[in-house]
């Protein structure tokens, strides 16, 4: 029994043998629906480049000559684009962009196909995002240097300062006016923390806007929606119209050899080119400038007597008025009525100034003028020095700055 069993399946085993040698080499095809597939070479190294309301696609085109076209297919195959390649010769980039896509992430997936249709397999690409105006909404124009934002220079040009730039930041443009009303543009690099604007005409309005682009290998750049503007403050006021005004009761600043002018001659000194009030004017005590001008006055800074610290003020107010005109006061300054007198006679506050040093080096002080009133006469009321003398005072120097 167990010999039988064993010469029937060695039989077997030879039938077998016998079939399949038998058969032609393409038999195979009869089992198949459609004969022998040959699939064209998938795509390889294909990339992915964001834009604004599209994508680029790029790959280069390989060494299968049985590629004819290739095929696109985004949102599982609700989008799809194809392009033509038998133009296309071994080692050339393909370009494809697809376009009016919403603002969203994509996965793109490339087919290579034949001339019968036959469809390689698939190449996945990474998800890729289409930006639009939720991403241009977010942008905002580089930010000026606060503690600095503009200056005006002595030549009449102006230097704009930023801060450092955002990593995703490309340029920011600025657009002025000069002094023969030609508008003017320059453009600042990301890499870059100021810029010069020659010949800018002053009280005329700078304007800036950035842009941007999402990540480094975006092939769209975004623009902020709108243009911010800048205008030059605190820009120093001139001195060449200065002029000392005689109003009842003022001193004359010119004691001991000085003068009253020595103030706004442009350095702070020591004796004689000072200001000094003589043993015989009372304290307090006030003298008044015209500054030759109306100004928008923003900030005022003093210097004292820089060879002696004695006498110089470290209580003093800063008053200003636009007209002169039936503002001169009565009263003595050392009167109690006199600040009431000059209120009532339309001059302003700008400041009751009080110095805790030596009151020789430079400070400087905002004035208290928020509604931006013009003013061109300034009155400087002196109430204690550093030595608590009763009558002699000093001061080197004074400055007036301004918004346009």
């Amino acid at each position: 029994m167990i010999k039988k069993n064993h010469y029937t399946i060695i039989g077997l085993l030879l039938g077998t043998i016998l079939l399949v040698c038998c058969q032609k080499p393409d038999d195979y095809k009869k089992y198949t629906d459609a004969g022998e597939k040959i699939y064209p070479g998938a795509v390889v190294g294909a990339q992915s480049f964001p834009g604004n309301g599209r994508v680029l696609l790029a790959w280069v085109h390989g060494i299968d000559n049985r590629v004819k076209k290739y095929k696109v297919t985004w949102n599982n195959g609700a989008g799809s684009k194809e392009v033509d390649a038998k133009s296309l010769n071994t080692g050339d980039t393909l370009k494809l962009y697809i376009d009016q896509l919403t603002e969203s992430s994509y996965n793109f997936i490339i087919y290579s196909l034949d001339d019968a249709g036959n469809q390689s397999v698939s190449t996945i690409l990474p998800p890729v995002k289409a930006y639009g105006s939720l991403y241009k909404n977010s942008l905002y124009n580089r930010g000026l240097d606060i503690s600095n934002a503009t200056l005006l220079n002595s030549d009449g040009s102006v230097t704009v300062n930023f801060i450092a730039a955002d990593t995703i930041n490309i340029e920011t443009v600025v657009r002025y006016t000069d002094n023969t009303n030609t508008i003017r543009t320059t453009t600042v690099s990301a890499d870059s923390f100021s810029t010069n604007l020659p010949d800018y005409k002053l009280g005329s309005y700078i304007y800036l806007r950035s842009s941007y682009k999402p990540v480094s290998i975006a092939i769209d750049t975004f623009i902020t929606n709108a243009e911010d503007s800048v205008i030059v403050k605190n820009v120093p006021v001139s001195k060449a119209g200065w002029a000392k005004i005689n109003l009842p009761n003022d001193i004359t600043g010119d004691a001991y050899g000085t003068n009253l002018s020595k103030i706004w001659d442009g350095s702070p000194a020591g004796y004689p080119n000072i200001f000094h009030s003589g043993w015989w004017d009372p304290m307090p005590q006030h003298f008044t400038i015209d500054l030759g001008g109306l100004y928008n006055l923003t900030q005022f800074a003093e210097w004292g007597r820089q060879d002696c610290g004695c006498h110089n003020p470290d209580k003093f107010e800063v008053w200003g008025i636009a007209d002169i005109t039936g503002a001169a006061t009565t009263l003595p300054s050392n009167d109690a009525g006199w600040k009431n007198e000059s209120i009532a006679k339309g001059w302003t506050l700008l400041a009751n100034i009080t110095r805790t040093d030596d009151g020789i080096e430079g400070l400087k002080w905002s004035l208290n003028n928020p509604s931006g009133q013009k003013f061109r006469y300034i009155r400087i009321r002196i109430l204690h020095t550093i030595d608590n003398h009763n009558s002699e005072t000093h001061m080197s120097e004074i400055s007036f700055w301004y918004n346009p």
